[in-house]
């Protein structure tokens, strides 16, 4: 009898560590997957930045500060400027 309850122990352990390499190798897999869809999404997010920060850098351009003054604030580019000397007392 004690041979017999020996036995269904050892069964039952060797059964749960199949179990948990079964469902480790399973878990792995999964950490796996949404770490790669973590990255990718990081990555287009990154592009996304790149992307914006272009614009940004076109939007505050010198070149295009100084068309809007033209076109739209009717601004023109600066001729000779005559300083006019303030006398000293």
């Amino acid at each position: 009898m004690t041979t017999l309850l020996g036995g269904i122990v050892a069964a039952g352990a060797i059964a749960g560590l199949c179990f948990l390499y079964i469902w480790q190798g399973n878990r792995i897999q999964e950490l796996t997957a949404a770490y790669e869809e973590a990255r990718e999404q990081v990555e287009a997010e990154q592009e996304i930045n790149r992307i914006l920060s272009v614009r940004i850098d076109e939007a505050f351009s010198l070149e295009r500060v100084a068309r809007i003054a033209r076109d739209q604030l009717g601004m023109s580019e600066p001729t000779i400027i005559h300083y006019v000397p303030i006398p000293t007392d």
